[in-house]
């Protein structure tokens, strides 16, 4: 059917709807959603919570933040505020066509009057939404939560994306609450956004705690660090500013924003002559490659750090390898090449035993500082005729479980993950005042933007640097991971 036919076929149905007409009608698709009784008396109201389906997971470099984890604290949030466990519904569907239907049909019953399925009338029902999206593999690798930019690859898709933006323009017209979580939804104003991660967010964040660690403000040209930025982009995507590409792009800009003034006054350099003082933000393709796989990886390493036709690998102070599964791989490699020692040794603050016992729970960090590798100075460079090759620091993003280890001994000197506990309160809080006919600009997350031509609340996450001396309070207290996971 084309989509003007649909977009006929959708008025008619959506002018049936209101007239109420349809009483009775589809019931609620999802097999997963909870079916619930009639309202309580202490309850705000009902909240349909539609996320993408976390699929199966076939390797061991999963991200820690994924939609199965988030919704179940959204939930716990929601029943903290009031709302009644019986008017929480969730919905999980592996396509945007599924997750379009499913938002219909819920929109329908409640449109026409149909409380058996929320227990709730319409003015009192915020659906939160986070759409299906297409995404690229490389992009995934990163978490459920980041904001990519999304094309129809088909016209099954468009005809999907129409129904979603339908649903959710009727639902808005009968007086629902709408909470897009995110991505935009084409045509589609809510009543809040919430933005969890960027790639600009990613790439700033680890340039600014590179640059934290190896101390750049202390560098200079005489005395400059070298920095190599690992950028992967898919193999599949095309040029014209869609998934990884697109990804890649925002990613450079913002971490340049960081890096760009050391580049400028030489106290950065790179071994591969990949960057330099006439780099700019929009410079990207100078550091991305193609990552279908480890050996990719590993080439494009070895090829930087041996640029000069050596045999041996140049000396390299830090490494931003965007997130923890190229990281992972890098870790191989650097380890493959004779590189040695561990971050803790670069700048030092806090030994690895100290680390160790820390997150063990048996001692507080040891705040003294341990040796620098042979040959090396405080600042962690290598002289010239040393031969020792001294491990960089590494940054990554994505907090995965396999990657733990390796923050803890030091070999990868940070990941990051978005704050998914507070994130879910925002949502849960937002949902509420939402429902009892509350604002959102007294909520310190919120800021106002204009989406779609309309000024909107927008709800931001936000990012949480982990390294070893803070694994503990950042994802073993708060529940995020065990100390088992953590290797110990």
């Amino acid at each position: 059917m084309g989509l003007r036919s649909f977009s006929i076929l959708r008025n008619v149905f959506a002018a049936v709807v209101c007239a109420g007409l349809l009483a009775g009608t589809a019931a609620c698709g999802a097999a997963d959603a909870k079916r619930t009784a009639a309202p309580t008396s202490h309850s705000p109201g009902a909240v349909a919570i539609f996320t993408p389906s976390d699929g199966i997971t076939l390797s061991q470099y999963t991200p820690l933040n994924k939609w199965a984890k988030l919704v179940p604290e959204i939930t716990q949030q929601l029943e903290d505020l009031g709302f009644s466990s019986d008017n929480i519904s969730t919905y999980k569907d592996t396509s945007l066509d599924k997750q379009s239907q499913d938002i219909q049909d819920y929109v329908v019953n409640i449109a026409s009057g149909n409380k058996a399925s929320s227990g709730s009338d319409a003015d009192d029902t915020t659906l939160i939404v986070a759409p299906c999206t297409s995404t690229d593999k490389t992009v995934a690798q990163y978490g459920d939560y980041v904001t990519t930019t999304e094309t129809a690859s088909g016209d099954d898709d468009a005809v999907a994306s129409e129904r979603l933006s339908s649903a959710l323009e009727l639902a808005e017209k009968s007086g629902m609450h709408v909470i897009v979580l995110s991505n935009d939804i084409s045509g589609v104003t809510p009543d809040a956004l919430v933005r969890m991660s960027t790639a600009s967010m990613i790439g700033q964040l680890q340039a600014k705690q590179l640059v934290n660690k190896l101390q750049l403000d202390s560098a200079s040209a005489s005395k400059p660090k070298t920095i190599e930025i690992l950028l992967p982009v898919s193999a599949s995507s095309d040029d014209g500013g869609n998934g990884s590409t697109q990804f890649a792009k925002e990613a450079f800009s913002g971490m340049w924003k960081v890096l760009g003034p050391y580049f400028r006054s030489g106290a950065a350099v790179t071994a591969s002559d990949t960057l330099n003082a006439k780099t700019t933000g929009s410079s990207w393709s100078s550091v991305a490659f193609t990552a279908t796989g480890d050996d990719d990886i590993k080439q494009e390493l070895t090829a930087r750090l041996k640029n000069d036709g050596s045999s041996s690998p140049a000396h390299v102070d830090g490494i931003i390898a965007m997130n923890d599964y190229v990281a992972s791989v890098a870790v191989d490699e650097l380890t493959a090449l004779g590189y040695e020692g561990s971050a803790a040794d670069i700048n030092p603050s806090i030994s690895i035993m100290g680390i160790v016992g820390s997150l063990s729970g048996h001692k507080d960090l040891t705040k003294s500082a341990v040796p620098a590798p042979q040959g090396a100075d405080s600042g962690g460079n290598t002289s010239e005729n040393d031969t020792v090759l001294s491990w960089p620091v590494i940054t990554g993003y994505g907090a995965y479980t396999a990657m733990l280890p390796d923050i803890v001994n030091g070999k990868q000197w940070m990941t990051a993950l978005e704050d998914r506990q507070g994130i879910a309160k925002d949502i849960a809080q937002a949902a509420k005042r939402l429902s009892t006919g509350g604002s959102l600009a007294s909520m310190s997350s919120v800021s106002n933007k204009t989406i779609n031509g309309k000024t909107i609340p927008v709800i931001t996450g936000k990012l949480v640097a982990v390294n070893a001396s803070n694994l503990k309070a950042k994802l073993i207290d708060p529940g995020y991971v065990t100390l088992a996971d953590a290797g110990l």
